[in-house]
């Protein structure tokens, strides 16, 4: 089940239109735990961090997680995580980091995530 997940996210990844270079590593650390970490650029020079830390516990997945996109110039656009260090968030730990504030936010999944760092990469292009 683990692997299932690590190669959705690969899979979506890979068959991006606005990815042009992607780093994948997996590791497995026990029968029961897994992480990816994955370094993808886009088109535009951007690039999202991905790190996700897989739990199975008898069939209930758990994740750590940290999804990291940045502009060109190494400028945070934003981040999810589930890091515990917003308590008064009320989607506690998981949360969204943007330019501005942090924002409650469920985990998303990779598709969400492409599709924000698609409108993020179209609105700069049509600013040009």
């Amino acid at each position: 089940m683990i692997d299932e997940h690590l190669d959705e996210i690969e899979k979506i990844i890979k068959d991006d239109r606005l990815v042009i270079f992607s780093d994948f590593q997996r590791i497995c650390t026990s029968q029961n735990t897994a992480y990816i970490k994955a370094k993808i650029r886009f088109i535009d020079s951007s690039f999202l961090s991905i790190f996700h830390h897989v739990h199975d516990e008898n069939g209930r997945f758990s994740f750590d997680y940290r999804d990291h996109y940045m502009d060109s110039k190494n400028t945070m656009i934003f981040r999810y995580d589930n890091a515990p260090h917003h308590p008064k968030v009320q989607s506690f730990p998981h949360h969204k980091h943007t330019t501005v504030e942090i924002k409650e936010s469920e985990m998303p999944n990779i598709r969400d995530i492409l599709s924000e760092i698609h409108h993020h990469i179209i609105k700069g292009l049509l600013s040009k």
